[in-house]
C-alpha cells in the first residue's frame, strides 16, 4: 500500500517545526510514524510545494487540481492513486478506513505480537 500526500508550501517537510506549530501536522505526522510502525509495509510518501515542486508536475492529476483550483486544494492525499481526500489531511479514521479497504486492519492503541522475550515492552 502507498500513501502519498501533497502538502501546501511549508518551512519544513512536515511543517512541525518553528515557534507556531499546526496541531493538524503534528497529529498526521504522528498517525503517520505509528501506522508506518506499526505496519512497516505501507509506504508514505510527502511532497511538499515548496521543497519538491517536480512531483507536483509529475503526477497529472495533482497538477490538474492545482490548474483548476489553485493552492487552496492541498494538501492532496492518495492512497494506491485513489484521491482519499483534498484540502485537509485525513482524520484517524478515515485512515483506517483507506487501510481496511486494502486488507490491513490496525487498531489504534493496539500492539503487535512480536517474537521479541523482552519483558520490560520495550518492542
Amino acid at each position: 500500500m502507498k500513501i502519498e500526500i501533497y502538502d501546501p508550501a511549508m518551512c519544513c517537510s512536515t511543517g512541525v517545526c518553528g515557534p507556531s506549530v499546526d496541531p493538524e501536522l503534528v497529529r498526521i505526522q504522528e498517525a503517520l510514524r505509528l501506522l508506518q510502525k506499526h505496519v512497516p509495509d505501507v509506504e508514505v510518501q510527502r511532497y511538499g510545494l515548496s521543497s519538491d515542486p517536480q512531483a507536483f508536475v509529475a503526477n497529472a492529476a495533482v497538477a490538474e487540481l492545482l490548474k483548476s483550483e489553485g493552492p487552496e486544494c492541498l494538501p492532496l492525499v492518495y492512497v494506491d492513486g485513489m484521491l482519499v481526500c483534498k484540502g485537509s489531511y485525513p482524520g484517524n479514521e478515515q485512515i483506517q478506513m483507506a487501510l481496511k479497504m486494502v486488507g490491513i486492519d490496525v487498531v489504534p492503541g493496539e500492539k503487535k505480537e512480536t517474537s521479541c522475550s523482552c519483558k520490560s515492552g520495550c518492542c
